[in-house]
């Protein structure tokens, strides 16, 4: 049980690090996207009844070697108001805004580790109980520990 969990928390951890890579802009060269089209993702409703704004999606035309290609990014926090707009593409293909605040940055490095924590922590567990199963079907019979 506890090395499914760890599984899972060692999945999250990868999905998070490549997230995390592709809005720092730390894989390829971040692109200067400039927008042509943005759209809303729709606003959810909380469980008080309540909206919370959606996310953007915009598309747009983004050189890259002497070349112009149109791209979409997503995941935008609010209507992108500069001209251009830097985005850069994570490990899965998706485009994605670069992170441009101090504290953003910084929670989006370290929000791998989290996870990272608990599947450490779970397979530990996991471990010491496989050691202790296999121990235990070694000790002679009628033996007490």
């Amino acid at each position: 049980m506890w090395g499914l969990v760890a599984a899972g928390l060692f999945a999250l951890t990868g999905y998070l690090a490549g997230s995390a890579v592709g809005h720092l802009g730390l894989m390829g060269h971040p692109l200067a996207l400039r927008t042509t089209h943005c759209w809303t993702t729709g606003p959810s409703t909380t469980s008080r009844g309540g909206s919370t704004g959606g996310d953007w999606d915009c598309t747009g035309l983004a050189a890259s070697g002497g070349r112009t290609h149109r791209i979409t990014a997503t995941g935008f926090t609010s209507y992108p108001v500069s001209m251009p707009v830097r985005v850069a593409q994570e490990p899965w293909g998706s485009w994605v805004p670069v992170d441009q605040g101090g504290w953003n940055k910084a929670g989006r490095a370290l929000s791998p580790l989290v996870p990272l924590a608990l599947a450490v922590t779970f397979a530990r567990w996991t471990l010491i109980s496989y050691r202790g199963w296999r121990n235990s079907r070694r000790l002679p019979t009628g033996s007490s520990e």
